[in-house]
């Protein structure tokens, strides 16, 4: 009995108990009855300070442990959007209820003093410019390469971890297409907000989210106050050796209107071509048709030295450029891109060229003094209305090349003078109608039309090959004749079903294409022109190719997981005759190249992709004619295979990882590709002739390449940290002089780059490139050619006083082969610029090649060949810059 007497006393003493020393309760909508959750309940003494605290869980319920005097006490609650609660706590009662009255509430106007350098949202990324820039830079361009995570080529080329950009824009406007280094060179910084990185970016708005796509842009924002009004520059360059270099810019960007317009020319070393070539799309004058048709006929064998153009480029060049655009009612939109340039450039060369086998090494020794003049045009029209329902284009190009070239050249002690002369006209026009119809469903029709020529003629002096072209007798000339005119056409249509758990798409199109390849070889003896004596001396073939495919693809997306397969097959008829070498052919080909393409959006910001690709390739015109074709003073062409048919597998896995907070970016990627071609390309060298003939005998070539890349924008230096490293490996075979040689190709890089603040007024930025080339033949193990070429860039700029700006900088190029000595050079230029607020005016000195270096000469290999080149630079430069801004 005592033991029940003393267990029921406990117990009434732990109900008391808790019953003081617990403040329980609920708080509700008193509009909805629904619990409010995450409300602060706050015990307050009678001077008003905290004494207990806590939040209310899910269900909108509350327990506080309280157990000092009520009287002297007061229970608060707050919540954000509701009216504040104060009630005694003598006055609550067990499991009290509370019933809290909405409040609207509006927040007073925040201004953000500091915002983040890079920001995301979504697939969107945005570099805050201003953080970027630095008091060196001028244009966009140069604040763009120092960005984490972006890559910028000499020629203009613009890369986002690794992966080439496919539309620029300048506020959501394509303004430039992709002949957009002349806007990144030409745009001031300070008109630019951001730069927006779109990932998984789809230009047409009907097709957002409907289809796969991993393809980046970027996008300029411009700041308000830069679209109100239009900016002007003009500059004007002299210098020493009568050296000049002057331009005339305009740019507007508003919403209606968008304009950048440019006329420039120099004779100080800069290429001005560049800004007319497209990087991601195929132009007239590169492509007529599927397959690219080459400028089959050239001077000699000269290439570019590992230098920036402006070294060894002697050129007077003049361009003009204008790019605008009209943003109409009813989202419709008109652009026009105009440009033009003449060119008057000279080179002179001299080097030799071994070629090697286990058994003979042929030998070229040559110098060339070459002249080109030339002009370029280009006009391309378009029309189109881009927005969520509709997207229709049409986009007309206009283009023509006139090239005209001259070389005296000393090979083997043989002197040779030659003339080349080239014409390319083209015409191409692309019609695009993409409609979304009331279900969701989309129609996509296409019609592409292409027509181009490409006349060119070579005369040589004294006529080459005599033992071959004129029964070994010597003679005055020689002439070669050529004309390439090309027509393609493709006309596509497709049905697209985007909903449902596999969006599906069906298309049918059709392509037919015609080449004609006319040539001649010519002789000229004393004023006597004549055929060449070679019973193979001209072609006139007429080729033909129809193409007729389905293509089924399909689509599956899974939060973050998104894959899409791509079923193209059909059927391909190619045609070819010649009645001179009494040739009609025809092959006929059923086609199957699928396409595998997976996403997966690893963790919150990485992103993981993995592609396999099957294609046939079936070559052109240039793989089946059978007359020869003179190349170049010392090269004969001719075909004895069928089509050159091949096949391709091709396997591509990246990994991108990004920390955005930490302004972390990097990437990883491997490629695997095998390649088996039914014909190969055959050499023949004597030390005075090089012959190709393209032979029926199967070739295989196995390539395997894997790239890593980290760009880190480090906080205490205030600047970027990259470093990129590749390696490839190929395995492939060559026909040489009578003997199947198989090679084995492997390269390794390095490339480190930074860009530093080292003191307030010092920044410091070094750029490398270090390549370790080999080169060996698999059954000759003591045939191997190794090369190591490293360059460096070190720049100084410091600012010495406000308004003032001088860079110093210097290249280190340094070459090391087993056979040949090293190579090393160092050139050091000079920049200063003064600005003048007040006058809005810019003065700049650049002083190039302090070191008056005139001469430069490489190594190169390549399989069974290896080269020693000498250049002529252009040595040392100044130039004196004024610009005004108007």
């Amino acid at each position: 009995m005592r033991f029940y007497l003393i267990f029921i006393w406990t117990f009434c003493c732990a109900i008391c108990f808790a019953q003081q020393g617990t403040i329980s309760g609920r708080l509700i909508d008193g509009k909805t009855g629904r619990a409010i959750p995450s409300a602060s309940i706050s015990i307050k003494s009678a001077d008003k300070k905290i004494v207990a605290f806590k939040s209310t869980d899910a269900q909108g319920a509350f327990h506080i442990p309280f157990s000092r005097d009520r009287a002297i006490h007061t229970l608060e609650v707050n919540h954000l959007g509701y009216k504040k609660y104060s009630i005694p706590l003598q006055d609550i009662a067990a499991n009290f209820v509370i019933s809290l009255e909405e409040q609207a509430i509006i927040l007073e106007d925040v201004e953000v003093k500091s915002k983040p350098m890079i920001r995301r949202l979504g697939d969107t990324l945005a570099y805050d410019v201003g953080q970027f820039a630095q008091e060196e830079d001028r244009s966009i361009g140069d604040v763009i390469k120092r960005l984490p995570g972006m890559e910028v080529s000499e020629s203009g080329r613009i890369k986002y971890q690794g992966k080439e950009i496919s539309n620029f824009y300048i506020d959501g406007d394509d303004l430039l297409d992709d002949r957009y280094a002349l806007g990144t060179r030409t745009i001031p910084h300070r008109m630019v907000k951001d730069i927006q990185v779109l990932n998984n970016h789809e230009h047409l708005k009907v097709l957002k989210n409907k289809r796969f796509t991993d393809q980046v842009a970027l996008n300029l924002v411009i700041k308000d106050d830069a679209k109100l009004k239009l900016t002007a520059e003009a500059k004007i360059g002299v210098g020493l050796p009568k050296q000049y270099d002057s331009e005339l810019n305009s740019i507007l960007f508003n919403k209606k209107y968008k304009m950048l317009n440019v006329l420039n020319g120099n004779n100080s070393g800069i290429d001005l071509s560049n800004e007319l070539i497209g990087y991601s799309r195929d132009n007239t004058l590169a492509r007529l048709g599927t397959m690219p048709i080459n400028n089959l006929l050239s001077l000699g064998t000269v290439g570019a030295p590992p230098l920036a153009k402006q070294h060894y480029f002697f050129n007077n060049s003049g361009a003009i450029n204008t790019n605008n655009l009209l943003n109409l009612k009813r989202n419709w939109q008109l652009k026009s891109n105009i440009q033009a340039l003449y060119n008057r450039s000279h080179q002179n060369f001299s080097g030799q060229s071994d070629f090697i086998t286990a058994t003979e090494t042929v030998s070229f020794y040559e110098t060339q003094q070459s002249e080109l003049e030339e002009f370029l045009a280009a006009i391309r029209l378009s029309a189109n209305k881009n927005v969520d329902k509709k997207y229709i284009s049409n986009a007309l190009s206009l283009e023509y090349e006139k090239e005209n070239d001259w070389a005296s050249i000393r090979s083997n002690e043989q002197g040779i003078g030659v003339n080349r002369q080239h014409k390319i006209r083209g015409l191409s026009n692309q019609l695009e109608y993409v409609p979304a119809l009331a279900n969701g469903k989309v129609i996509q029709l296409n019609w592409f039309l292409n027509y181009g020529s490409k006349p060119q003629s070579m005369y040589l002096q004294p006529g080459i090959f005599p033992h071959i072209l004129h029964n070994g007798q010597a003679y005055q000339e020689t002439i070669q004749r050529l004309d390439v005119p090309n027509f393609f056409t493709r006309i596509s249509s497709g049905y697209r079903l985007p909903k449902g758990k596999i969006s599906q798409y069906y298309g049918f199109n059709v392509s037919l294409e015609n080449q004609q390849l006319s040539s001649s070889i010519e002789i000229d003896q004393a004023g006597l022109i004549s055929l060449a004596a070679l019973d193979s001396s001209i072609n006139n073939m007429n080729w033909q190719r129809g193409q007729y495919m389905g293509n089924a693809e399909y689509g599956w997306k899974n939060k973050r997981l998104e894959t899409s397969l791509l079923l193209p097959f059909g059927f391909q008829r190619t045609s070819y005759e010649d009645a001179n070498y009494e040739l009609d052919e025809a092959q006929n080909r059923w086609l199957f190249m699928p396409h595998f393409r997976l996403k997966y959006r690893a963790w919150r910001e990485d992103e993981l992709d993995f592609s396999y690709n099957f294609s046939n390739n079936f070559g052109n015109i240039q793989d089946v004619y059978r007359g020869v074709i003179i190349r170049n003073y010392r090269s004969l062409s001719q075909n004895t295979a069928e089509i050159n048919e091949s096949n391709t597998h091709t396997l591509a896995f990246n990994y991108r990882l990004n920390r955005t907070f930490d302004m972390l970016f990097s990437n990883i990627g491997l490629n695997y590709s095998r390649q088996q071609r039914e014909a190969m390309l055959s050499q023949v060298i004597s030390n005075d002739i090089s012959q190709t003939i393209l032979l029926p005998m199967p070739n295989n070539v196995h390539t395997i390449s894997a790239q890593l890349g980290a760009d880190k924008y480090v906080m205490p230096l205030k600047g970027t940290v990259k470093l990129k490293t590749n390696w490839a490996y190929t395995e492939f075979q060559q026909l040489f002089n009578g003997s199947l040689l198989p090679f084995q190709n492997v390269s390794y890089g390095l490339d480190p780059q930074m860009t530093i603040k080292l003191w307030k007024r010092i920044d410091f930025a070094y750029q490398g490139s270090l390549q370790w080339s080999v080169s060996k033949q698999r059954d000759f193990p003591g045939f191997e050619n190794s090369i190591f070429s490293a360059t460096q860039h070190i720049s100084i700029p410091f600012y010495p006083f406000k308004g003032a700006h001088v860079r110093i900088s210097g290249r280190h190029l340094y070459t090391r082969q087993s056979v040949q000595r090293d190579l090393n050079y160092f050139f050091v230029d000079a920049f200063a610029r003064y600005r003048i607020l007040k006058w809005k005016t810019d003065v700049e000195l650049q002083l190039s090649n302090l070191g008056n270096i005139k001469t430069f000469q490489t190594y190169s290999i390549s399989s069974n060949q290896q080269s020693q080149n000498n250049y002529e630079l252009r040595g040392r430069m100044a130039i004196l810059k004024v610009i005004f801004a108007l």
